[in-house]
């Protein structure tokens, strides 16, 4: 009886082993899809288990995730040290960057500021900017166009001037609403700002009406409205003095400021424009106002370039760019206007110098920095008007080269512009795509006739 009882124990051993190792084995076998040796998802297979990383020879142009490469990439760019970005539900469509403004629905607005060494003493709000070309004007002297998408909450903007015919073109590309202190009496800019964005004479209101804010004339910028919207600011204590004894009440508080008297500006009775956040804001709510009036609207939404994906970091392999020189020259003309950046790793930006000096902010102190720096060859040309002064006129439309500088290093672009309402195209030396870091954007114009119009290392 023992003798059976052990029999048969050792008879289901047996088979309980054999049946162990059968299924270890079609256990084994399953893994591979049937066969033993099969390949596991995401190796050697084109799929991926985790991060994707960039594992080829990079191109200008290229990114690659949280700025890193695959160990078989050959770059040898440096990687700049990324600031945190800013947070918010919105995405701001001139810099890519995010924000709690929804710019949806409403244009951007495009100011021309007044870069002359006279207007350094009291120039102001270029800090704020998401976009900012620069173009000369005259010899040695050079006008800012200015892009604020969120203008509702903006710093004060001084010292606005009068717009070019190349100012229209530029705000063309990005669909802005441009900002200026009238227009240029030379050439042709009234009838192709009126062209261009309406307005013109109305017979039936028996004046000018303008399809842009036109600070030499709408209602918060005469002398009544500038002391209730602090859009004008006197630089003439004198002239002060007399605006405050006509209007007996009603100035802003620190409405001008006994200091720099500029004779550009008619010397002892000069004063500055303002551009604030409460002047826009009355313009676009008055049914009297001149740009209503027009028909013109600041509906609408902006035009910009386009950003490597967020949560990326843009891959140059470009040429070392620490340090960039800018000779501003125009044909015909003898002066230049001096510019320079210099890149700061920590702070992943170019810092923006003047006839060798920073360029600060003169109100704040701050100094002028944009994350990408774009230079455009074109062509510049200075004419004498009657009576003796200089004019640069800067082509803006057309096509041609330059350069891009990001993260210390630059490669070479080029760029084309169709028509005055059309995209400024940036592509890479090979016709690619360009696609820009997200952040804040210069833009200058140099003549393509001055091969050392831009210097860097």
């Amino acid at each position: 009886m023992n003798k059976s009882i052990k029999h048969i124990a050792l008879i289901f051993f047996s088979l309980a082993t054999i049946m162990a190792l059968c299924l270890s084995l079609i256990s084994c076998e399953g893994s591979g899809g049937g066969t033993t040796g099969g390949t596991i998802p995401g190796i050697g297979t084109g799929e991926t288990t985790g991060t994707m990383v960039d594992t080829t020879s990079s191109t200008a142009g290229t990114e690659a995730t949280n700025g890193t490469t695959g160990s078989t990439a050959t770059t040898t760019s440096t990687t700049p040290v990324i600031t945190p970005q800013p947070t918010g539900k919105y995405i701001n469509p001139l810099t890519g960057l995010r924000t709690d403004y929804d710019a949806s629905g409403t244009r951007p607005i495009a100011v021309v500021v007044d870069n002359i060494s006279a207007a350094y003493a009291h120039q102001t709000g270029l800090t704020q900017a998401d976009i900012v070309y620069e173009a000369l004007v005259s010899p040695g002297i050079s006008r800012f166009t200015a892009l604020i998408s969120n203008y509702s909450a903006m710093s004060d903007i001084c010292n606005i001037r009068e717009a070019y015919v190349e100012n229209t073109d530029i705000v063309g590309s990005h669909n802005a609403l441009l900002v200026a202190h009238g227009g240029a009496s030379h050439g042709d800019f009234v009838s192709i700002a009126s062209s261009r964005f309406g307005g013109g004479w109305n017979e039936s209101l028996g004046k000018n009406t303008y399809g842009y804010i036109n600070t030499s004339a709408d209602i918060a910028f005469t002398v009544e409205g500038g002391a209730k919207y602090g859009t004008i600011k006197y630089y003439s204590k004198t002239r002060a003095e007399f605006v405050e004894g006509s209007l007996k009440s009603g100035l802003k508080a620190n409405y001008y400021t006994d200091g720099v008297v500029r004779s550009d500006l008619g010397g002892e009775n000069g004063y500055d424009t303002l551009l604030t956040s409460e002047g826009l804001a009355a313009v676009f709510s008055s049914k009297i106002s001149s740009f209503n009036q027009s028909g013109a609207t600041k509906s609408g939404n902006a035009k910009s370039f386009g950003f490597v994906t967020e949560g990326t970091q843009k891959i140059m392999n470009g040429s070392p760019a620490s340090s960039i020189s800018v000779a501003m020259t125009a044909k015909n003309a003898k002066s230049t206007k001096s510019v320079a950046f210099s890149y700061s790793a920590s702070r992943n930006a170019y810092f923006r110098f003047q006839d060798g000096a920073a360029h600060k902010d003169s109100a704040t102190g701050e100094q002028l920095s944009f994350t990408n720096v774009i230079l455009l060859s074109t062509d510049v040309t200075c004419t004498e008007l009657k009576g003796g002064s200089n004019v640069c006129t800067t082509k803006v439309t057309g096509s041609g080269t330059g350069y891009y500088f990001y993260g210390g290093e630059a490669v070479e672009i080029r760029w084309s512009k169709s028509a005055w309402n059309a995209d400024l195209v940036l592509t890479d030396a090979s016709g690619g795509a360009l696609e820009l870091a997200r952040g804040t954007i210069y833009i200058g114009y140099v003549d393509a006739g001055n091969a050392d119009a831009v210097t860097f290392n």
